[in-house]
């Protein structure tokens, strides 16, 4: 029972992780794209868009973005408690928000990718002990002791 549940928080936090990947490496080619185009903003499906905005302040345990919003055409702020190494001051990051959400609504791509990467080589190692402590419960009967398999051999073979 512990190697399933293992198994499975271990496949769910790398699915998490994966997906956090995905969305990070979608958005930067977006920007990317955004950039050699000349546009302000990439809507995708009608449901989220993604701007290219700009690291004004990285001090004091704050992070200030400032970004394009296409509703109504001004730029606008979103402060995130925390600091990034990779998102210094005048750092241009790609910005997603959801079209049709009020202002400072948004999130920068990539801004937790380290932890999401640490988090997935937890997610790995709880995968792999849920696999390990499976493959060694099969090896072993009810009783505890391994199983002895040579006399199921000879009783396959009798009845053949």
């Amino acid at each position: 029972m512990v190697s399933k549940v293992l198994q499975a928080a271990g496949f769910g936090i790398c699915f998490l992780c994966t997906v956090y990947m995905l969305y990070f490496t979608v958005c930067w080619r977006t920007a990317e794209a955004l950039e050699v185009s000349g546009k302000k903003t990439v809507t995708i499906a009608g449901i989220a868009a993604v701007t290219e905005g700009e690291v004004v302040r990285a001090e004091r345990g704050r992070t200030v973005i400032r970004y394009y919003h296409e509703w109504d055409g001004t730029d606008y702020q979103r402060v995130i408690a925390g600091e990034n190494a990779d998102y210094p001051l005048n750092a241009r990051v790609p910005v997603v928000y959801t079209v049709g959400m009020g202002a400072g609504s948004c999130l920068a791509a990539g801004f937790y990718r380290k932890p999401m990467q640490a988090l997935s080589v937890a997610g790995v190692v709880l995968l792999l002990a849920g696999i390990t402590l499976n493959l060694i419960k099969k090896g072993k009967g009810r009783n505890g002791k391994k199983k002895d398999h040579s006399r199921q051999l000879e009783d396959e073979y009798d009845t053949q």
